[in-house]
């Protein structure tokens, strides 16, 4: 199996053909975006486009689509970004953005794949990430990965009117679980 590919998902890099206008209604739906930074900005199929230049122009960033095998239709996206040569890290990020494929465990598998294309590929040693405590299914899927909880930063951000927390998340290389 290729790093970028699980049982139901495979993951490629994302070009700017890939900003539908499908992608960029992912992006402002607030049941989607609640727990994403774009939330904070309507976005369009070029805002999309500009942002998949920009993370493909930018060596310390690898963005992928979301793709189900059985029909290669795109499903969300996933990025491992801030990524420093010398330390061997990065930053993990993803999201599912067609809901009728939330609950069937993609987001693991999608989750994994990035873990696996880090630590196989990019030769990372230490992948990690920031959950809203809010949103417990991000945090249930990255301990079925393998993740640790490093910390906690309180009221760390605001969500829908609210101060909340934040988990801090990491994984080191020889902690993923074998598949």
């Amino acid at each position: 199996m290729k790093p970028l590919q699980t049982e139901r998902v495979y993951l490629r890099k994302l070009q700017e053909e890939d900003a539908t206008e499908t992608y960029a209604g992912w992006l402002n739906d607030p049941d989607i975006n609640e727990f994403l930074e774009t939330r904070h900005t309507e976005q369009n199929t070029e805002t999309c486009r500009a942002f998949i230049k920009q993370c493909n122009a930018d060596p310390a960033s690898h963005l992928f689509g979301i793709f189900l095998l059985e029909n290669d239709k795109h499903i969300g996206n996933g990025k491992l970004g801030a990524l420093n040569p010398h330390h061997k890290t990065a930053q993990l990020s993803y999201f599912i953005g067609d809901k009728s494929e939330w609950r069937k465990g993609l987001a693991e598998e999608a989750q994994y794949a990035l873990l696996s294309y880090g630590f196989n590929v990019l030769k990372l040693e230490r992948i990690e990430g920031g959950i809203i405590e809010l949103n417990l299914a991000a945090l249930r899927v990255a301990l079925k990965n393998g993740f640790s909880i490093d910390g906690f930063l309180r009221k760390h951000m605001e969500v829908n009117g609210r101060r909340v927390g934040c988990f801090w998340v990491g994984i080191l290389k020889n902690e993923l679980p074998e598949r």
